[in-house]
């Protein structure tokens, strides 16, 4: 017994120091974000015509060379292109235009390059678009289960849930930020799908006592 109080307060102490540690790391360097989140340039053209975006994606890996880069369509016609790289010079301008020119037989020049400037993207900007729809769901997931598990304590239930999901959230974030592990769409979608997935989990157990105080 004694044994288990000490290893419970080992990984309370773990998990308090990854959080401390989790705090400064964002305080100091922020999250690593992926390209698009973090300040790039995006690099617009009209070809003209229909576009192969293989052959964009390879002419990218020619003229930025070991740089990152995202290459996708725009409109609906599939005849121009935006390219997302962190920086570009203007030799890799000229060269971009000209490789560009090879491919698809065109004449642009650098100056018929639309780029523009976009800033770092903050952690809460990102996960903004998501709070109105998740915040609604849990209003009406909660109100089902005071409703149904209101002989089983439901305000406990939805209390305990909303504690153990701040703590797995600055868990998993301070995770994220001390690894410096990339924030890309994948991850952000990750870490909305934790608390669902916990909800679902909370329901089932709370389904189990109901079943259990019934009989």
């Amino acid at each position: 017994m004694e044994t288990n109080k000490n290893n419970r307060k080992i990984v309370i102490f773990g998990v308090i120091l990854l959080i401390i540690a989790g705090i400064i790391v964002v305080a100091l360097k922020g999250f690593n974000v992926s390209l698009m989140f973090g300040k790039h340039e995006a690099i617009e053209l009209k070809i003209g015509k229909e576009v192969d975006l293989n052959v964009v994606k390879e002419i990218c890996r020619e003229v930025f060379e070991k740089k990152e880069f995202v290459a996708k369509e725009l409109e609906v016609f599939g005849d121009s292109v935006q390219i997302n790289v962190k920086t570009i010079t203007d030799e890799e301008k000229s060269k971009l235009v000209n490789q560009i020119n090879d491919k698809f037989e065109t004449s642009k020049t650098v100056e018929d390059l639309n780029i523009n400037s976009i800033s770092n993207k903050r952690m809460r900007d990102v996960i903004r678009p998501y709070l109105a729809s998740i915040a609604i769901s849990f209003v009406v997931i909660f109100i089902y289960i005071f409703i149904r598990f209101r002989k089983i304590n439901a305000v406990k239930i939805i209390l305990e849930f909303i504690k153990n999901s701040i703590l797995i959230e600055a868990i998993l974030l301070s995770i994220i930020a001390v690894t410096r592990l990339e924030v890309t769409d994948l991850l952000i979608n990750l870490l909305v799908i934790v608390p669902i997935a916990q909800l679902v989990y909370v329901i089932a157990i709370g389904e189990k006592k109901l079943e259990i105080e019934n009989n």
